[in-house]
């Protein structure tokens, strides 16, 4: 599908249009199935102390998505917090590597959690490879385990021969992420979740989701769920509170948005940045937006119709039938909003 010396990411394609002969958008099906469970919509809240606690867990449950809660909190914190949800077999928990992840799995599967995600921002290493093998020799098949992040078929191979069940791709495509600007390394998201496609678990697109286009393509180009963080960031459903500030004599109400990597969110978790790190991520303001729901609404609008354009009445049909065209920045240009502004009379 793509030339393995470029990377391609949401904005360098466009999926050409087939023959449909489905005889309604709302005839498709968004359901995906991970390890017999069923989930209606393909989207996962993303793993972030400003996007996914129980308020977030409880709305995309019962949308019929899934939600992964952050671990930046203390484990008897996060089992508080867990206790709290309502949609338990719908929402994931996060574990870091080590002795300190398998303490917190133990008690967040003892308070009933059975999704455990492994979340390490580079994942193809030996201590993820550990930790998942050490939840599945204490838990057998009797968790779910997702693990990341990787960007390339070698480290979704890795974590697939591991015993993960699904498997996160995404490194340095996240809104408040600057891994690619720290460090220089990352894939482009199409192309990362074109490698990772060949191997046989469920796949997560982690990052770079804008629109609803963006979750069209990523779903086509193999993904099983994706994730979102910054699309869900000021909903009312995230944590925080709905800050005011008067600007040029205008009330504007924001809520925060930060990466885990961030300075900011290393200064709360962490008692500050290391003086051997630097911060992979920022923290912004973002509007308040009003209820998740209307985001997940229009999001999964667009997925449905993305879906009809070339006649993919299933997830699967649409990875298979689906055909990517590289365009040009003219193209990139026509495809979006581009009126000029007339007179009417």
């Amino acid at each position: 599908m793509f030339s393995a010396l470029k990377g391609l990411t949401f904005d360098d394609v466009v999926l050409v249009p087939g023959y449909n002969g489905i005889k309604s958008r709302q005839l498709v099906t968004t359901a995906v199935s991970l390890k017999g469970r069923e989930f209606s919509l393909p989207l996962i809240s993303s793993n972030m102390d400003t996007i996914s606690e129980d308020a977030m867990a409880n709305a995309i449950g019962s949308l019929g998505g899934m939600s992964i809660l952050h671990r930046f909190l203390t484990i008897d914190q996060n089992v508080t917090l867990f206790n709290k949800i309502q949609f338990k077999d719908s929402t994931g928990i996060s574990i870091g590597i080590g002795e300190d992840g398998l303490l917190r799995a133990e008690a967040l599967v003892a308070a009933g959690a059975s999704i455990v995600c492994v979340d390490v921002a580079h994942g193809h290493s030996k201590e993820v490879n550990r930790t998942i093998k050490a939840l599945r020799q204490k838990f057998a098949d009797n968790i779910l385990i997702i693990a990341g992040n990787v960007a390339t078929y070698a480290g979704a191979d890795y974590l697939a021969a591991a015993g993960a069940d699904a498997i996160k791709v995404g490194i340095g495509s996240g809104s408040v992420c600057t891994t690619r600007v720290k460090t220089g390394f990352g894939v482009p998201q199409l192309t990362a979740l074109h490698d990772c496609r060949q191997v046989d678990r469920v796949l997560i697109s982690d990052g770079g989701i804008r629109f609803p286009s963006d979750a069209v393509k990523a779903l086509a180009a193999g993904a099983d769920f994706v994730m979102l963080g910054g699309m869900l960031a000021g909903t009312n459903e995230t944590p925080g509170q709905v800050l005011e500030e008067v600007r040029e004599g205008k009330k504007y109400h924001f809520k925060r948005f930060r990466g885990m990597a961030s300075k900011e969110a290393q200064d709360d978790f962490m008692g500050g940045m290391a003086d051997w790190k630097t911060a992979e991520g920022v923290a912004i303001e973002v509007p308040a937006r009003g209820p998740v729901k209307d985001v997940i609404q229009d999001l999964m609008g667009g997925i449905r119709s993305g879906m009809t354009y070339c006649g993919a009445a299933t997830i699967k049909d649409l990875q298979r039938k689906a055909q990517f065209l590289e365009v040009t920045q003219a193209g990139r240009i026509e495809g979006s909003p581009h009126a000029i502004g007339r007179l009417t009379h």
